[in-house]
């Protein structure tokens, strides 16, 4: 069948609005939008963490035959630390909850500090399992986050082996290259609001239920509570723009990182 060429001008004129249509729709339409760099700084914490948890659960399998010998323990506390690129240190701890043997060097201050009244060393010593702590003030004198593996023989607890870091330089690590030049931004909030990683620095380490800092702005607060309640979603709220005292409406949508139940949610935004 030929068309004429009426036929094609009508045709050609149909195919532009259906077009035209689809593309408002997808512009518009934010129902079926969630932005795909949260998936990916998921996905990249998660690789980063099962690479540090097999070496830090292939130390513990190294010592528990010994873990009288400091010499061998020393040794592998540094290999550790020589391998991974975001901790502070590693640490072996006693069955009694004593920093017995810290590396690198610079935290040799530290070796005799009892933790053993800290939350995530109680958790992990009574469940045997691994722990990644929340953010707590370290007896090296900042805020930081642990992650715990116990070392078990036969059924017994022989210790822990264990590594502290600054939430922010993993966070910092991953997020950054996704969100450089972009028009959006991202930040990490803990369970119960403690903010562990936001492009502005000042704002890391501060609570946004509790901090004064957000006290004026109670649809952050309520947006917080329910990012905090589920798993993942889309809301908004009204804050200042990065670096700036100026205040803006923020779309935001959010996803849910998991290890060994502790909860960091991911958090992507964008002025509307």
């Amino acid at each position: 069948m030929t068309l004429k060429p009426n036929h094609l001008k009508t045709l050609k004129f149909i195919l532009l609005i259906l077009v035209v249509v689809v593309f408002t729709t997808c512009e518009d339409n934010d129902e079926d939008f969630f932005p795909g760099q949260i998936g990916q700084v998921i996905s990249d914490l998660s690789a980063s963490f099962d690479t540090l948890n097999t070496a830090m659960a292939s130390g513990a399998t190294a010592i528990a035959p010994d873990p009288a010998d400091t010499a061998m323990i020393r040794n592998k506390m540094s290999e550790l630390y020589a391998n991974s690129s975001f901790s502070e240190n590693f640490s072996f701890i006693d069955e009694e909850g004593i920093l017995k043997i810290i590396e690198p060097p610079a935290f040799y201050p530290y070796e005799g500090s009892d933790v053993s009244l800290q939350e995530h060393v109680i958790r992990a010593w009574e469940t045997l399992e691994p722990v990644l702590s929340e953010e707590f003030y370290a007896v090296e004198g900042y805020y930081a986050v642990v992650d715990l593996h116990p070392i078990v023989s036969n059924g017994i607890l022989e210790g822990g082996v264990s590594t502290l870091f600054k939430p922010e330089d993993i966070l910092g690590r991953i997020i950054v290259p996704y969100v450089s030049g972009e028009a959006f931004e991202m930040w990490v909030m803990e369970k119960d609001g403690v903010v562990l990683y936001d492009q502005d620095a000042d704002e890391i380490g501060r609570n946004v239920f509790t901090d004064t800092l957000y006290q004026a702005f109670p649809e952050l607060i309520s947006a917080a509570q329910l990012i905090d309640a589920e798993k993942s979603g889309e809301t908004t709220y009204s804050f200042y723009q990065t670096g700036t005292t100026t205040k803006v409406v923020k779309k935001t949508y959010w996803d849910t990182w998991e290890l060994y139940g502790t909860k960091w949610k991911i958090i992507w935004v964008k002025p509307e």
